[in-house]
């Protein structure tokens, strides 16, 4: 479930001084650590399953070094990738260790060397350098040498040259095709085009969603009520960190190199695990109980298995009347104090991404054991761990599209469903070979067992089915270059939408 306000505090870091601002004096100085010894054989990389090829040559850089040492080799390189500030090398030497200043000297060095390419795929050669700064303020670093190519691949993704590679890549896709998936995201009609949904029924709307949304808080309020003299047991936080490290590695291997390939993403700034908090500690006021209205009023609209409301009632997503009448019905259900309460509770119960500060919220507790085993729930709280996740990585594009479109919850809930499955899927295979990482999901001791089936499929309902109908259509990979990075047209989005 995706936030998109949160009055909660936002957790601040220090502010970074900004490197690319000439200061006010010069003040000379000189440099004591062994310059690094780079390598004098010249070769060529190609990135795997790409057409990516890197050529290696630090034999001008190693020259350069000896005539200017690691200040002025760091502002020749800088300049000719397009920063003008003059004491940019000085500051970085004052600022970064040898090992920091060693590898952003090959980083800068690959990219200076590569210009040409990087320029034929249209990147600002001048945001490479703000990238590669960012990695290496960070500090985790991958080192030249490791196993792999490691340290080039690394290179490659950080500073926007996967990014620009990969949205460069033809989108094989008939244009038929992508104008009937985009009638997806319009179920009533196009704009300006003929609308095929009649004329709403405004009190079925009320009553089929009155019932379906107090079956929601029913079915979902029921593992909260602890057994008569008891508390549940609560979530360890430190445990949940590690578990969320651990699957930020595994997702960005998964779907490698997606993820991994947005530049200016956050995974090159705070881990998963730092921003982790309870769902207790969510301010639940008029806003956000009206969000989730319509986000589970959206979720359960289209669901046969809630008898469709919306479906049932012409609602026509796309109408503004329609979306007025529907906001009377949400303002007038929660006007009912009963109501209200139990959506409060829920929320304070429920896993989400508030995109305001960047925090995913996680249960604070287990479910009581008659209501939901304990490895089923380990399961579903790493599936939503995942899920939260993916939230946290979509491309900010993505998040804006979906306020174009009649539909908006294929583009926030149903994609971020096909790869949750796709990841819980292949993780599932993997605990079950890999004693560590079960004892890790399941927690030591827990006896083994898989994830749930139904935790393994695209959930979200409708929206999910959409989702997954646009991806076997037009290939993961083309939606994972949509979705992480932001090229809307491989998601079925036409322009202007």
């Amino acid at each position: 479930m995706r936030k998109s306000r949160s009055s909660s505090p936002v957790r601040k870091s220090k502010r970074e001084p900004i490197l690319v601002e000439a200061p006010a004096e010069t003040i000379e100085i000189h440099e004591i650590d062994r310059p690094p010894v780079l390598e004098q054989v010249v070769r060529d990389y190609a990135y795997p399953n790409t057409s990516i090829v890197v050529r290696l040559d630090y034999r001008a850089t190693s020259a350069l070094l000896d005539q200017v040492g690691m200040a002025g080799s760091l502002q020749h390189l800088c300049a000719a990738l397009g920063q003008a500030n003059p004491e940019l090398g000085r500051q970085l030497v004052e600022r970064f260790t040898p090992v920091q200043l060693a590898w952003l000297l090959r980083a800068l060095t690959i990219y200076d060397q590569n210009a040409g390419k990087l320029t034929e795929l249209g990147v600002d050669l001048s945001t490479v350098v703000r990238r590669l700064l960012r990695m290496v303020r960070r500090n985790v670093l991958t080192q030249p040498g490791t196993a792999g190519n490691g340290f080039e691949n690394e290179v490659v993704l950080c500073g926007g040259w996967m990014q620009a590679s990969l949205c460069a890549t033809p989108l094989k896709a008939e244009p038929e095709v992508l104008r009937t998936l985009n009638t997806l995201y319009f179920p009533g009609g196009l704009p300006g085009r003929r609308q095929v949904i009649g004329a709403l029924h405004p009190e079925l709307l009320r009553t089929g969603l009155e019932k379906a949304l107090t079956t929601v808080l029913d079915q979902q309020l029921s593992p909260w009520d602890p057994p008569p003299g008891e508390r549940l047991e609560r979530v360890d936080f430190t445990e949940m960190a590690k578990i969320a490290d651990f699957l930020q590695e595994f997702i960005c291997t998964v779907l490698a190199p997606f993820p991994l390939s947005y530049a200016d993403g956050p995974l090159y700034g705070a881990p998963y695990s730092g921003c982790l908090a309870s769902s207790e500690e969510v301010p639940v006021d008029n806003d956000r109980l009206l969000g989730w209205m319509w986000n589970r009023g959206t979720r359960v609209g289209r669901d046969p298995a809630y008898e469709a409301p919306m479906t049932a009632a012409n609602y026509h997503p796309g109408r503004p009347a329609d979306q007025e009448a529907l906001g009377r019905i949400y303002a007038e259900l929660l006007s009912d104090a009963e109501f209200a309460r139990k959506v409060t509770k829920l929320i304070n119960h429920t896993p989400q991404h508030a995109a305001a500060d960047g925090m995913t919220y996680l249960l604070p507790c287990y479910p009581n054991p008659a209501v939901q085993s304990r490895v089923n729930c380990r399961w579903r709280m790493t599936r939503t761990m995942i899920h939260e996740f993916m939230h946290r990585i979509t491309h900010p594009d993505v998040v804006a599209a979906a306020e174009h479109v009649h539909q908006p919850q294929i583009l926030k809930e149903g994609f971020v469903e096909v790869f949750t499955a796709l990841v819980l899927r292949r993780l599932s295979e993997r605990a079950a070979n890999d004693p560590e990482t079960r004892n890790l999901i399941l927690g030591p001791g827990t006896p083994w067992a898989p994830a749930p089936d139904a935790y393994l499929k695209v959930g979200y309902g409708q929206d999910g089915l959409d989702a997954q109908q646009i991806a076997d259509a037009l290939g993961r990979g083309n939606v994972a270059i949509g979705y992480f990075l932001g090229d809307l047209k491989r998601l079925a989005i036409m322009e202007p939408q």
